[in-house]
């Protein structure tokens, strides 16, 4: 048998180019399609959210920021503010601000919407190295200690006031106050350089970031005030703020941080990034509800899945679901009587105080073990307040 020979068929032809000149080519292709891919529209990184912070603030926020932009894979802008620490580049607009007197951090014109992320109570501070504990107004007031409080303007001071004038001890106080500072921030910095001053009453929020002693008055236990994370109107991307807000808020979120810092939590939804609020409603109240509904969910960006059914519909389907296995199927909010499903149904829902919400003195029902418990206390203020805009 004789040796195959290529060059002798004519179908077969041997290369014309060699390695060199194939990588040449190569080299050549790929430098023309990166000059195609320098010219291509490159699209523009996502802006970072933009958050003015109290400085008394720091530590949770610091850490919930740092666990959001993993999870969610967007950057946070932070810049804090205190009484030695003005806030930066005067006339800046934050999408979000996070404030423990209501006025200090929140410089926004107008507020979007208002999230509660913590709690914080009103306490008697003095400096590290006082050596008694207080924990009344007459111990206070026995010590003849150099106190201050603060103006009535503040939160702190409307606070002060209304718990002592309830315990009938506001004037008592108020003759033996050294002085009254504009904030528990500045009082709290005053008590810090102030060699006269022994004691001021502050948040205990600001007595933590100053390092004070911290003393509980039993005359303050009622004097409690929520912070508040603020979405700015005038924020370029308020689903983002208002999504972070919810974070801070969330059980398994930011509210883990704020209670290793000591503060007090608050009752937030389950975090997810697109939340959504399942509700029942009866057919009669349909147009009534669905405009509010409309402009709850572009207030608040959360979605709202309404289920419009007979009202007498409304107990037999809630029935069937309890009755079943999908228990969690069952809708967070009900407007309409159950009727005499009531009492079957009372181990998952709680009457709602208020019947004026869809003007139809129709029932209000809550699921008890809603997910979102924050979003449906928001969304019934919101169906009220509206409801009163409208009409």
């Amino acid at each position: 048998m004789k040796p195959f020979q290529p060059e002798q068929v004519k179908t077969f032809r041997a290369p014309k180019y060699g390695g060199v000149t194939l990588s040449l080519l190569s080299m050549f292709v790929l430098g023309s399609m990166l000059v195609v891919w320098n010219r291509l529209p490159k699209e523009k990184p996502a802006p970072a959210l933009r958050v003015l912070c109290d400085e008394a603030l720091r530590v949770p926020v610091e850490k919930a920021i740092i666990q959001f932009e993993a999870e969610m894979n967007r950057g946070i802008s932070l810049d804090f503010i205190g009484p030695q620490r003005p806030a930066p580049h005067e006339g800046k607009i934050y999408d979000l601000y996070i404030c423990v007197e209501g006025g200090e951090a929140n410089q926004a014109p107008e507020i979007k919407v208002a999230v509660p992320v913590a709690f914080q109570k009103l306490v008697l501070a003095t400096r590290k190295d006082f050596s008694i504990n207080l924990s009344s107004l007459a111990e206070l007031l026995e010590a003849d200690l150099a106190f201050a409080t603060c103006l009535n303007t503040s939160a702190s001071g409307k606070a002060l006031e209304k718990a002592l004038t309830e315990a009938g001890e506001w004037n008592k106080v108020m003759s033996k106050s050294l002085r009254a500072y504009p904030s528990s921030l500045q009082s709290a910095a005053a008590l810090s350089s102030d060699e006269e001053l022994e004691a001021v009453f502050v948040w205990d929020s600001v007595a933590r970031g100053f390092d004070l002693r911290i003393h509980r008055i039993k005359e303050l236990d009622g004097a409690m005030k929520a912070i508040e994370a603020r979405v700015s109107k005038e924020s370029e991307n308020p689903s983002l703020a208002f999504g972070f807000s919810r974070f801070l808020a969330a059980p398994t979120k930011g509210q883990f941080y704020f209670a290793e810092a000591n503060f007090t939590g608050v009752a937030g939804d389950a975090w997810t990034e697109n939340p959504e609020l399942f509700v029942y409603c009866a057919n009669q109240v349909k147009e009534a509800l669905i405009p509010g509904l409309e402009a709850f969910e572009k207030k608040f960006c959360v979605k709202v899945t309404a289920h419009f059914i007979d009202q007498p519909d409304i107990a037999k389907a809630l029935g069937l679901i309890s009755r079943s296995k999908a228990v969690k199927s069952m809708p967070d909010l009900v407007f309409g009587s159950m009727g005499k499903a009531n009492d079957k149904l009372a181990a998952h829902f709680d009457l709602y105080p208020d019947s004026r919400v869809v003007g139809e003195n129709l029932p209000v029902f809550v699921h008890k073990s809603t997910r979102f418990p924050a979003s449906t206390r928001n969304l019934l203020g919101f169906m009220r307040s509206w409801r009163k805009d409208v009409h």
